[in-house]
């Protein structure tokens, strides 16, 4: 139902992937979107799509929305028959090559797309439903965006892009304090600046890291031991471990 898809090697830099979400799924379906640092532009395709965030937007059939970078996970209700969803997914700093949106402003927030007038607008959805297969929209969307970078592009930020790629290298355990000495930039400059480009602040976008790298350790390991799941994840102990899965999962 769910089924990602690598961008080209020219939008690699910018998209982390795509995605489609297709099926006749149960009536109630409960669905845990977690956080991953990146932002979404997401295209109601079907015929039949009413998918509803718990207090939060009501999806509609044929329209297009920003999905902005989230601190927590949000659950996602299907009330429908069947549904079809197109995603963009775009990485940290890769979506400030294209346009200046101050990413801060749209933390946890789902809009659609004629509200912020950035990259698409609210007519590409058509070129998308015209089309009848997954790759076919890929194509679409990757000669958009490639045209849209050839008029609009400008390069990321060098101290956020390398602060990003500190955290995700370290996996989220390096400290804000060593970021700021490698950067060269003092505290409040720099939480500024990566905000704006990220919706972040260093520490949370070090948190989400860190839980997501957690998770894979939980999907990977044969241990049952889940303190050493979790102290190889960088966590203290047990507990706070737990209250970090129940707070960005839902769950424990």
């Amino acid at each position: 139902m769910y089924t990602e898809y690598q961008p080209s090697r020219l939008l690699a830099p910018y998209i982390d992937n795509y995605w489609e979400f297709k099926g006749t799924p149960e009536y109630g379906m409960r669905i845990h979107i977690l956080p991953d640092g990146c932002t979404d532009f997401i295209f109601t395709l079907g015929e039949v799509v009413n998918a509803v965030e718990e207090g939060g937007l009501i999806m509609q059939p044929y329209r297009s929305y920003f999905v902005g970078p989230m601190t927590k996970y949000s659950v996602l209700v299907t009330y429908a028959e069947s549904v079809h969803m197109f995603g963009v997914r775009f990485l940290p700093c890769g979506l400030s090559c294209l346009t200046n949106l101050p990413l801060h402003e749209f933390v946890n927030s789902r809009i659609s797309v004629n509200e912020m007038k950035a990259v698409f607008d609210d007519t590409f959805i058509e070129k998308l439903g015209e089309q009848k297969h997954v790759t076919d929209r890929i194509r679409v969307v990757e000669e958009y965006l490639l045209a849209y970078l050839a008029r609009h592009y400008q390069p990321a930020d060098s101290h956020v892009a390398m602060a990003v790629n500190m955290i995700n290298h370290s996996k989220g355990k390096r400290s804000v304090r060593s970021l700021m000495d490698d950067v060269c930039l003092c505290q409040r400059h720099f939480e500024r600046k990566f905000k704006h480009y990220t919706g972040f602040t260093p520490k949370e976008y070090s948190r989400i890291v860190k839980f997501k790298n957690a998770v894979e350790l939980l999907r990977t390991t044969t241990s049952a031991n889940l303190l050493t799941t979790a102290v190889d994840a960088g966590y203290y102990d047990l507990a706070h471990f737990s209250n970090e899965m129940k707070s960005m999962y839902g769950n424990t």
